[in-house]
């Protein structure tokens, strides 16, 4: 039966969103792959004809999938991306060739989708997550759009996360640091072990720069399954040529080529990482599709494409707008570098909210001795955490809200200033929703 869009919307919105809320525990008996593969079985099973590249990770993960995404549509491949959370609407997370899928498209998927979580709440699984159901539509909107190729990120974790029921052509572990610890373990090895669960058997894994306790960990899990490693640092490696406030041009050395002055529009040296990965996977991927004399013009063309908001996002002007979803310390520090970098002499303006769940501390200590000026802000999102929390014992402005924030940073910005807006990206949101982005 046809259901309008508002409708539909409003149903998917009703499901349980876990990242939403603080009071549940992170285990097989909330988070069952089972019951998400019984949701899929009853939509045709879209997820297993669909070849996927899979990422994992703390940083890093959502702009190596834009650029492994790219760089497949690049080859002439009809490419799905899934990732989340998003900025503005839901829509941003299910993509293909770098376009949101449609209200409309979600409308007329919608019919057969509550069909099939009517079926599923009848069997012991019962009711799907607000994730799960997302997924779902995504898995489906590939198949039925003929999709050739998907990018997928993971949500959270790995091992448990409702993406992982696929057995991709490649598996991609980004950089791990210490986050959702409450949820996957207050150790690195923990969280690695969450991670190192999107590792399949003989599939291939590129793996990151990591910190030495993860390491072990991803590779363990990797000589286990027989997975190939395609390690940073070992089998590929990276020579950085100019890095600006405009992007990094860099030569790239893999196991399959020799990339000369490969150049992108994202800014600091961990997205040449970020990038170097996405190359790595998608070589593996169009190789295992029997495409490969697509891969250099593809990467050189599919990386030069990317720009995401949100990431380290420099607006010029007089004063200037970095905005960034630094929401634990270790991408704390990477945007303390870039701001040292590529901004010395700018009086700084930092508006900071962040979630209860997050180290707030691990990001005060990084990003607070920078500032000139320090504004705490509440953002909208059920879990951010009080402005009188995000201060501490530190001096500076608490706002309630996000607008009010950005109203005292652009009051306080001169013509040298640069406002940087951090913290997750329901801060960002905020801040693009209500006109943030400039003077009023």
């Amino acid at each position: 039966m046809p259901i309008s869009i508002t409708n539909a919307l409003k149903w998917l919105n009703g499901f349980t969103d876990y990242e939403k809320t603080t009071s549940y525990s992170y285990n097989a008996a909330y988070f069952d792959l089972k019951r998400m593969e019984c949701l899929l079985n009853l939509l045709g099973a879209p997820h297993k004809r669909l070849p996927c590249i899979h990422i994992t990770g703390t940083k890093g993960k959502g702009s190596t999938a834009y650029f492994a995404s790219s760089i497949l549509s690049a080859a002439g491949l009809k490419t799905g991306l899934y990732t989340s959370p998003h900025i503005i609407s839901m829509n941003e997370r299910i993509k293909i060739d770098g376009r949101d899928i449609s209200s409309m498209k979600i409308a007329k998927l919608a019919p057969d989708l509550r069909v099939a979580v009517g079926k599923l709440v009848k069997t012991r699984f019962g009711q799907p997550t607000y994730f799960e159901v997302y997924t779902a539509l995504a898995f489906l909107h590939f198949k039925r759009s003929n999709c050739r190729a998907v990018v997928l990120e993971v949500g959270m974790g790995g091992r448990l996360d409702a993406t992982n029921v696929i057995n991709p052509l490649v598996s991609v572990i980004t950089p791990v640091s210490l986050d959702h610890v409450k949820e996957l373990g207050e150790t690195l090895a923990k969280i690695a072990g969450e991670k190192a669960g999107i590792i399949k058997r003989f599939v291939p894994c590129v793996i990151g720069r990591q910190e030495e306790a993860a390491l072990r960990v991803i590779l363990a899990k990797a000589k286990s399954t027989a997975s190939r490693v395609i390690q940073f640092g070992k089998e590929f490696s990276i020579s950085s040529l100019k890095a600006s406030a405009r992007g990094n041009i860099f030569n790239l050395s893999t196991p399959f080529a020799s990339y000369k002055g490969l150049s992108i529009k994202m800014i600091g040296a961990h997205q040449t990482e970020n990038a170097a990965l996405a190359v790595c996977a998608a070589e593996s991927a169009l190789a295992s599709l029997g495409l490969a004399e697509r891969t250099e013009r593809a990467v050189k063309d599919g990386i030069s494409l990317v720009k995401l908001p949100g990431r380290l996002d420099y607006r010029p002007g007089h004063p200037a707008l970095l905005l960034d979803a630094a929401h634990n310390e270790a991408s704390a520090k990477v945007l303390r570098k870039a701001v040292k970098d590529f901004f010395p002499g700018k009086k700084l303006i930092l508006v900071l909210g962040m979630s209860v769940n997050k180290d707030i501390e691990g990001v005060r200590k990084i990003l607070f001795p920078l500032a000139d000026k320090v504004i705490a802000v509440k953002s909208s999102n059920y879990r951010s955490a009080s402005p009188e929390e995000v201060l501490g014992n530190y001096e500076g402005r608490a706002f309630q809200t996000v607008k009010e924030g950005m109203k005292e940073a652009w009051r306080l910005a001169g013509k040298n200033s640069l406002i940087v807006v951090t913290g997750s990206f329901y801060v960002l949101s905020d801040v693009y929703l209500s006109g943030g982005l400039n003077r009023h």
